[in-house]
């Protein structure tokens, strides 16, 4: 039986232009609770633009939002981007401890009370990570390991959905594979909403869940990963299959 809750994130007919350009056009969507998406596309198809609405560091032009059935335009910037928490392509990582990164978090949430180290402990194992790292120097880590304390720090947050601005891009694949996995983990086991931006198809493929294919702007596809990579419905899906993972849809 469908579920009558509203889906974490709608979007009606929404557009954005830019100069003049149309970064997106006439895009409708919904991310059901606890999905995984992947965003793909080609450069300058607008996956980055549509992340950036999610987190509500741009506006639409055009078209409406809702967050679990609230309006984005109710919804203060600030509270939004802590229901909708974004973690960029390149790891920002604040001075000090990986303990002081998830505590800085917890601060700029206002929560009230101590910090439960297990809490911390949690936020680091769900990304991936051993517990016992909480005590090293942030600055010291490697690329991969920098991406999952940032994905840990957004979870002190509390997020109902995770947004993913190409997670893997500065990752070897070794790397690369091992993130995915983990954000793959977090989903099942953490009933997070995960959308995830990526130019590199095969890691997508991995992460399952649905596909939705950006050209120009617009939404040609969604569907499930299994059905997009094995034969996808559309020419522009096709088209792209052939470009970045020749011979997986042919």
């Amino acid at each position: 039986m469908p579920s009558s809750s509203p889906p974490a994130i709608r979007l009606d007919r929404v557009s954005v232009a830019k100069q003049g350009r149309a970064a997106l056009s006439d895009v409708t969507l919904s991310f059901q609770s606890g999905g995984k998406y992947a965003v793909l596309g080609p450069s300058g198809a607008g996956k980055t633009t549509l992340l950036r609405l999610l987190n509500r560091l741009e506006d639409p032009t055009a078209g409406a939002l809702w967050l679990h059935g609230t309006p984005y335009v109710q919804l203060s910037a600030i509270t939004l981007r802590r229901r909708a928490a974004l973690v960029f392509q390149v790891p920002v990582i604040f001075p000090g401890s990986v303990r002081d990164n998830l505590c800085t978090a917890f601060r700029l949430q206002r929560r009230s009370g101590e910090i439960d180290p297990a809490e911390l402990t949690r936020a680091l194992e769900l990304a991936g990570l051993d517990g016992a790292m909480l005590g090293r120097d942030a600055a010291a880590l490697s690329t991969g390991e920098k991406q999952r304390v940032c994905i840990a720090r957004a979870l002190m947050t509390r997020p109902e959905v995770l947004l993913l601005d190409e997670p893997t891009a500065a990752l070897d694949p070794t790397a690369a594979h091992r993130l995915i996995e983990s954000i793959v983990h977090l989903s099942r086991t953490g009933g997070l909403t995960v959308i995830m931006v990526s130019h590199q198809p095969e890691h997508a493929r991995g992460f399952g869940g649905e596909v939705i294919l950006l050209v120009g702007g617009r939404v040609v596809e969604q569907t499930s990963a299994e059905q997009f990579f094995v034969a996808p419905a559309t020419d522009q899906g096709r088209s792209y299959l052939d470009r970045t993972l020749p011979g997986v849809a042919s």
